[in-house]
């Protein structure tokens, strides 16, 4: 297989301050950018040994016939807009950036599980003609920074076009009606999908923030919201992250720190009906972290990760695709016990 790309970049900044001494901390900076790529993909025509069955060895010669090349040009650009107003900072992107098929997506003639980094236990076949994804963004943040506090909000919408997910191989799903799903029910899934352009959009807020509170004690924070629709029909997007944040209290001395964390995620129920997603319920964790500077260039660090051993699923969690093991075959791979750590950092001339 043969996956190329040349570009050329173009980037410009620009900013603007005051002259008045008391209006010094008002500065206005821009920055453009923009970037044109040439895309060539190609790949050679796949070869079967006689042992091979008459279905594989069909799609292979029928894939060997297609018109496998491909090329093609995109752009992307940017531009981010920023003031510095004493503590507050506020930011607003405009952007539209492009992603090409993978190899996978667009070369995988024969069903399978390969998925480029899914591992839902779904199969799969790519689509030599699928067209490179345009997302077009708007970003509008703040960043606040107190004597004693910070937050720094951010909310965004995305448009994108052609976007590449898995969709039920035909009209007809669960009728075993042509070679590839013949194919795909000899391996055990009558119903494949296959990588198409379908259209999307994305919107959600992230936020981090923080606080000291009395000395040395401090809490720290992050939370994130997202939310994706099909725009071509009535559906939720596919393996969407649910609501989730996490928030850490530490007590920071000079030399060694202990911190105190708990991560909690929403139940996801915006799930995807055409790609038959399941739902996953919500949970909390608790961790333990620790710091420990013995000396100049030597710190250790320990913690204690999911510290009362909760059994939970993380909802784009891969799927169990082996049997005989502790977890049912085709359900979510459960997330990591209680672990513990302990790491030694030394840093030398």
């Amino acid at each position: 297989m043969l996956d190329a790309r040349a570009g050329d970049v173009v980037e410009l900044r620009t900013g603007l301050s005051s002259i008045d001494p008391a209006a010094a901390a008002n500065v206005r900076e821009a920055e453009l950018g923009a970037r044109i790529d040439r895309h060539t993909a190609n790949t050679a025509a796949p070869r079967t040994g006689a042992s091979v069955p008459a279905g594989p060895t069909n799609l292979a010669l029928a894939f060997g016939r297609a018109d496998r090349a491909w090329e093609g040009t995109t752009w992307d650009a940017s531009l981010r807009l920023w003031a510095e107003a004493g503590a507050v900072t506020p930011r607003f992107t405009l952007a539209r950036k492009t992603r090409v098929p993978s190899l996978i997506e667009r070369f995988s003639w024969l069903p399978t599980e390969a998925s480029g980094g899914l591992a839902d236990g779904n199969i799969y076949v790519g689509d030599v003609n699928l067209k490179p994804e345009a997302a077009w963004i708007a970003e509008a943040g703040v960043d606040w920074q107190g004597e004693t506090a910070y937050a720094r909000p951010v909310v965004y919408y995305r448009r994108i076009d052609d976007f590449i997910q898995g969709v039920p191989f035909d009209s007809t799903p669960g009728v075993i009606n042509s070679p590839v799903e013949m194919v795909s029910a000899g391996s055990g899934d009558p119903t494949p999908l296959r990588f198409a352009n379908t259209d999307a959009e994305i919107w959600g807020a992230d936020v981090a923030f923080g606080a000291r509170l009395a000395g040395p004690l401090r809490v720290d924070g992050v939370a994130s919201w997202v939310q994706g629709k099909r725009r071509d029909l009535a559906d939720n997007l596919y393996r969407m992250a649910p609501a989730n944040g996490r928030i850490a209290l530490t007590w920071e001395a000079p030399s060694w720190s202990v911190s105190a964390e708990a991560q909690g995620t929403a139940a996801q129920h915006r799930v995807s009906a055409s790609n038959s997603e399941v739902r996953t319920p919500g949970y909390v964790l608790a961790s333990l972290y620790s710091h420990w500077i013995v000396r100049e260039g030597l710190r250790v660090d320990a913690g204690v990760e999911n510290l009362f051993d909760k059994r939970y699923v993380e909802h784009l969690a891969g799927y169990n695709r082996i049997t005989g093991s502790d977890v049912a075959l085709g359900a979510r791979l459960p997330g990591a016990g209680r672990s513990a750590f302990v790491r030694l950092r030394w840093a030398f001339d």
